[in-house]
């Protein structure tokens, strides 16, 4: 693998690195001449998006040619031996560029003294370099370690390194003034190289934290012929560290490795803020670690960043305390793990938040009064169900006290109805036998009218009428 391939990787202008803070510098429409373009991740930018003219500079053959697609012009060979200054010598650019190059030259202050020539009156040479004296550096070197790394601060391709000071000595020795100076941060355990604050022995974390500079992974400055063609004055670099970060750990099916994250610097305040991340493909998990440190977390919005914005799932946190969107982490490692919903490509995401740091010296009483309150709420859990279990019992025994006298009252209405019953029944078969009655009744009544007719129209009730008569008489007398 050549010295620039192995930087082939995605252009990420979402997060701050310096390729995004040396294009934030870069005009629309400008004349670039840019050193070490590698793939041309950075060049393809400045064409397709800021419509800039590049020329470029870069030894690797290959990664030269996937570059050239993209610029004006390319010299293929290494910067130090300076065709390119004779390919290039009759044009003028607004801006030239040494992205992570400086590094891996002999003398890199003879090739910024000659590109300075081709820079217009008010150009600006942009260049990012790594920080030798890096907290990670000095803690390895204090336990008499020194390992060159496959990249990073100790790249085992760098052949000369810097530190603030000597960058700003080195440009100053090449006729420049810095206009503006930039960074980007990353505290020691977060690096390439594996030490911790707590990796010496007899020096508390503290110190490290406090040292100066000592957490800038990379200056990236610019800087201008003079000062009458400096129109701004920026210094971005913090005083002290910036002790607070954010990382996202990425799982491809094989767990989390500190090989597979990003980390971002964050500030500590009370507003919201917002970070946004382009996920790689194949990750299947993300791990969220909000602060290098115990905090109370309020994770407004974690979202896929698309048409139809996607929450994503949490799956597990170490959270010492949770409820919805709010965090307590006791420990110096908080984490959550999110998944998508239907294990889809995460794409690009956003996540919302707001913290508060947890002292150190605080974290146990918090953590003790959290239990305390644990415990008072189980204590309180445990009554509730127990009256509630007794609620239920006395209810279940009412409602069978209930029950049963509605059994019984329905069974005696039962009984009650079955007499009624029994009484029609009787009833019925008194008035059957009392209509047959009245039937022979009416009956014998008609034959005995029917005799009385006869007997009335016979010749001895007509003979025997005078003797009636004197009946009655006798009667009435």
């Amino acid at each position: 693998m050549s010295i620039e391939s192995k930087y082939d990787f995605d252009l990420d202008l979402n997060n701050t690195n310096s390729l995004s803070l040396i294009i934030g510098q870069i005009k629309r429409g400008s004349a670039v001449l840019e050193f070490g373009p590698a793939n041309g991740r950075m060049t393809r930018y400045l064409k397709e998006e800021l419509g800039c003219r590049v020329y470029l500079v870069e030894i690797d053959e290959e990664a030269g040619k996937e570059a050239a697609k993209y610029g004006e012009d390319i010299v293929i060979d290494d910067a130090e031996n300076y065709s390119w200054y004779a390919r290039y010598e009759n044009l003028r650019f607004d801006y030239i560029t040494f992205a992570d190059v400086l590094e891996h030259l002999h003398d890199p202050e003879k090739l910024l003294k000659k590109a300075k020539s081709l820079l217009k009156q008010d150009g600006s040479i942009l260049l990012s370099v790594p920080n030798l004296a890096h907290n990670s550096v000095a803690i390895s070197l204090l336990n008499n370690e020194f390992e060159y790394t496959s990249t990073g601060l100790l790249d085992n391709t760098h052949i000369h390194f810097f530190t603030k000071n000597s960058l700003d000595h080195a440009i100053e020795r090449c006729g420049l003034i810095v206009s503006k100076r930039f960074a980007t941060y990353a505290p020691a355990g977060t690096t390439e190289i594996p030490v911790t604050n707590a990796s010496v022995v007899g020096i508390d974390e503290s110190y490290w934290k406090s040292r100066p500079l000592g957490e800038v992974y990379q200056y990236i400055y610019e800087a201008k012929k003079g000062f009458e063609f400096v129109t701004e004055t920026e210094n971005y670099l913090h005083a002290g560290t910036y002790p607070y970060y954010f990382q996202i750990f990425f799982d491809y099916g094989e767990g989390f490795s500190e090989e597979n994250h990003k980390t971002i610097q964050i500030a500590v305040h009370d507003e919201i803020q917002k970070l946004e991340f382009d996920i790689p493909r194949g990750v299947r998990a993300i791990r969220v670690d909000p602060l290098n440190g115990a905090c109370m977390l309020e994770l407004k919005k974690i979202y896929q960043k698309k048409e139809e914005k996607k929450e994503l799932k949490l799956r597990y946190t170490n959270a010492f305390y949770q409820d919805r969107d709010k965090y307590i982490f006791t420990e110096d490692d908080p984490n959550i793990i999110f998944v998508t919903e239907e294990e889809e490509e995460f794409g690009h995401i956003a996540v919302e938040f707001r913290f508060v740091t947890i002292d150190k010296l605080k974290v146990k009483a918090i953590a003790a009064y959290f239990e305390s309150v644990q415990r008072e709420m189980l204590e309180y859990r445990k009554q509730i169900t127990e009256e509630k279990e007794r609620l239920v019992r006395e209810l279940s025994a009412s409602c069978d006290r209930e029950v049963a006298q509605v059994k019984q009252e329905n069974e005696q209405i039962k009984q009650e109805n079955e007499q009624i019953k029994r009484q029609l029944y009787e009833m019925k078969a008194d008035t059957n036998r009392t209509r047959q009655q009245l039937q022979e009744s009416h009956v014998q009544i008609g034959e005995y009218a029917q005799t009385v007719d006869i007997l009335t129209e016979s010749t001895s009730w007509r003979v025997t009428r005078p003797i009636r008569k004197i009946g009655d008489f006798l009667k009435r007398i």
